[in-house]
């Protein structure tokens, strides 16, 4: 099967570069365009999918109900897919979150069972979303799957189809409204499409 991860529109709290994790922030009109933009491209790209998937903060829900206008489908909610818990950091721009946790922000993004109050270590959010493909695979066998989550999620999820060690993932870039894919067989994953993004220009 294959998993199409989607990225989340953007947000303001993006646009002034905020950690949100899991505070419930809407899409910006920006956000909506690229999600209109990005369920154009799916359509063209995977017109056949079988269902879609979004976490429940309401950033990627509305992403997720604006492209499942364009293919028909009812997104599916399911907090499993939701945003890493940043509750230490969350809500600080990031440089002002370095000024004043970057010791222990580099531990967390180095270390995948950090052990840092109100914080969700990264190997628990690579955990899930792998649980999730697990899930997808055994209920979706053959099929083409969107799934509409955030930065954090999709990166420990591309991380493990590559075979990446989870310290890696902050390399990745997950730009909002891109698509990045994972292929999932028997015996093996892997990584297909990785931050598809030039669909959101402007031509």
């Amino acid at each position: 099967m294959e998993i199409y991860f989607v990225r989340h529109g953007e947000t303001e709290w993006n646009n002034s570069n905020r950690w949100q994790g899991r505070s419930d922030i809407p899409l910006s009109e920006k956000g909506r365009e690229q999600a209109k933009k990005t369920g154009r491209f799916l359509k063209r790209l995977i017109p056949s999918t079988a269902a879609v998937f979004t976490s429940d903060l309401v950033r990627a829900r509305e992403t997720a109900e604006i492209i499942g206008l364009f293919l028909g489908k009812s997104p599916i909610v399911n907090p499993v897919l939701r945003e890493a818990d940043v509750g230490l950091w969350n809500g600080l721009g990031i440089s002002e979150a370095f000024e004043s946790f970057g010791n222990l922000i580099e531990y967390w993004r180095k270390d995948p069972g950090a052990d840092i109050p109100d914080t969700e270590p990264l190997g628990a959010v690579q955990r899930r979303a792998v649980e999730f493909v697990r899930y997808l695979s055994s209920n979706y066998p053959g099929k083409q799957v969107i799934v509409v989550s955030h930065a954090l999620l999709i990166r420990t999820a591309l991380c493990h189809a590559m075979g990446l060690p989870l310290e890696n993932h902050y390399r990745l870039s997950v730009h909002n409204c891109s698509v990045s894919a994972i292929g999932v067989g028997r015996a093996e994953i892997r990584a297909l499409e990785l931050n598809l993004w030039r669909h959101l220009e402007d031509y």
